[in-house]
């Protein structure tokens, strides 16, 4: 554990964050909120919820924008011919279409939290219609109970393909659902004993997929009695999750996850930070939306323990980036790009899911990294609007120390970062090599301002949310 987390009092870390003249509410706060629970936003956004309370920027976050149903109305007409093509390349644009634009990013976020969480591969279920229902409950229960959820997704088709469910039959149980509700999607290695795994694969005999839906055939289903957790009983698949969902356990599991997805992704917490919301999400039936709203408010959330703390998956970097440069790209192209730097949405690479935190870096991936902040911001394409120098207009930048500082305080809040002297040197050193050349003044602004947002999204600051 790190000095930073070690430092945090555990009866005060989940209190609601209160300004003090130490610790102040400010752009740079308001940036990590929105970075964090909503892959980042334009620098107007982040004005406004500097000057709104903490408790009012939070509440933004967690109800979203105006336009919501307008944009679940166009996400329809373009689900019909993503079903259609039955392309999984399709589909990806289509989920990387609502990461990018929808009106709720946190609840994006959190579908592809519990994407990963529930990590189920199109490799193997070879169906974009069942992909996308089981993505619709993911987002459906974003914010909502995890118990639902739970008990969803072990009825859910393209799990029940995925995890072999199909031969799961009385007489020559498969075992694989069974081991994977328990190790990863509810308790964690452990809590239970591989007793527990065999008489919970009887008590989920007689389930499979059948014309994309559940289907429960009673011949193939074991009636017998089993024991699970010490508990006896003709134990049936909606028993499994509820004995699950009723050890201690559960609920500290997803704490830990959702510590690790919003607070910080290396440190681990001690069991007394993480046992006071356990203990409550449990009594609230998992109720996530609390869980989350309580962990976005908290001391903790705010403090050094937690700001840059995280480093940004694939996802998080390009949407991030995307948003708050206030354009748009090709869903397409973003998800391509996503897959390139090793997060393909939809193809998880194994059943754990993306391991993230530090294996999202390496020296490979942070040039790829460098290579994707470049096309970004380099403002050629007319079609992606997405050019930085829209912004140091905008924002009336026009010295390299304007610029440096426009785009620093954008992507990281960290104007007095070591960085910034060689990024105004670089951009100084520009002006001379083209000092020759009868450039306009927009037009310099402009080659600056391209040039800036590259240079900070290639610091390793950048690389952390």
């Amino acid at each position: 554990m790190s000095p930073l987390l070690a430092s945090i009092r555990p009866e005060l870390a989940w209190e609601p964050f209160t300004p003090t003249r130490k610790s102040r509410w400010s752009v740079e706060k308001a940036a990590h909120l929105y970075r964090r629970a909503a892959f980042g936003a334009p620098w107007d956004v982040i004005e406004a919820a500097a000057a709104l309370t903490p408790v009012e920027a939070v509440e933004n976050v967690i109800r979203g924008r105006d336009g919501i149903e307008r944009f679940e109305g166009d996400i329809a007409r373009l689900t019909l011919g993503t079903l259609e093509s039955n392309n999984s390349r399709e589909l990806q644009g289509l989920w990387m279409y609502r990461l990018l634009n929808s009106p709720h990013p946190l609840k994006e976020k959190l579908t592809l939290f519990w994407h990963n969480h529930f990590a189920t591969s199109h490799a193997k279920v070879n169906s974009v219609r069942l992909m996308h229902s089981q993505n619709d409950t993911l987002r459906r229960y974003a914010l909502g109970s995890f118990a639902g959820l739970l008990r969803e997704m072990t009825f859910d088709p393209a799990m029940l393909i995925w995890l072999d469910s199909n031969t799961n039959r009385k007489g020559a149980p498969n075992e694989n659902y069974a081991r994977e509700v328990f190790e990863l999607f509810s308790l964690s290695p452990g809590h239970y004993t591989e007793n527990d795994i065999k008489e919970a694969a009887l008590a989920l005999t007689g389930w499979s997929a059948k014309d994309e839906q559940p289907f429960f055939n009673p011949a193939e289903y074991d009636a017998g009695e089993k024991t699970i957790f010490g508990q006896k009983g003709a134990f049936t698949a909606g028993d499994v999750v509820r004995l699950a969902l009723s050890q201690p356990a559960c609920a500290r599991f997803i704490v830990r996850k959702l510590f690790r997805e919003l607070i910080n992704d290396h440190d681990l917490p001690p069991d007394a930070l993480i046992e006071p919301l356990a203990i409550e999400y449990r009594l609230r039936d998992y109720d996530t939306g609390w869980l989350v709203k309580r962990m976005l408010s908290s001391w903790l959330f705010y403090s050094e323990a937690s700001i840059h703390q995280r480093i940004k998956s694939p996802i998080e970097f390009v949407v991030g980036t995307v948003r708050s440069l206030s354009g748009t790209i090709s869903p397409l192209q973003a998800s391509e790009v996503c897959a390139q730097l090793g997060q393909s949405l939809y193809f998880p690479p194994n059943v754990k899911g993306w391991d993230g935190g530090r294996e999202w870096i390496s020296s490979t991936t942070l040039l790829l990294r460098q290579n994707v902040a470049f096309e970004i911001t380099k403002g050629r394409d007319e079609a992606a609007r997405l050019d930085p120098a829209r912004l140091a207009v905008k924002y009336q930048a026009k010295t390299p120390d304007q610029i440096a500082d426009l785009f620093l305080n954008m992507f990281v809040q960290q104007t007095q970062s070591p960085a910034r002297e060689q990024i105004v040197t670089q951009l100084k050193a520009e002006i001379e090599s083209a000092s020759d050349r009868p450039f306009a003044q927009r037009e310099n602004q402009a080659r600056l301002a391209r040039l800036a947002a590259h240079l900070v999204l290639a610091l390793p600051e950048a690389q952390l949310s």
